[in-house]
């Protein structure tokens, strides 16, 4: 007689995974925040810049900070606007200070690092709640 193969998710193994896959954007920046320098920006102004989607153009907060003796200006999060003159809190290389992040959630979720953990999170719930249904009706039998 055939064996039935049971699949069982707890919610601890759920909450776990959900965690590492929120975690996924913030691994890109990871060696920033642990071995990068950290300094401060001040908000110099706003760009436009064309990103040939529907919305046709996102909106930056320029942000200048220094690194050493350069000066860096990179750009803030997208669509996220900072009052001119606001200083934040920024990460950088040593080697390459274009090399860069601000540690907020704006910068780590909303860019386009954060896409394919979203899809992957979207297909782990849905996985979660196939099996959790496949499971409460093997029960009841």
């Amino acid at each position: 007689m055939p064996k039935e193969i049971s699949f069982e998710i707890s919610r601890l193994q759920f909450w776990v995974v959900t965690v590492l896959i929120l975690l996924l954007p913030l691994s890109s920046k990871y060696k920033l925040i642990v071995m990068g320098e950290k300094t401060t920006g001040r908000v110099i102004g706003h760009q436009k810049v064309s990103s040939g989607r529907l919305s046709e153009h996102d909106t930056y907060s320029v942000i200048q900070f220094q690194a050493g003796t350069a000066t860096v200006r990179m750009y803030g999060p997208e669509n996220t606007i900072y009052e001119l003159g606001d200083t934040v809190t920024v990460y950088y290389s040593n080697e390459n200070p274009r090399n860069c992040m601000i540690p907020s959630l704006p910068f780590i979720y909303t860019g386009r690092s954060a896409i394919i953990p979203f899809i992957m999170l979207l297909v782990w719930v849905a996985f979660y709640n196939a099996f959790k249904y496949i499971k409460s009706a093997n029960t009841k039998i």
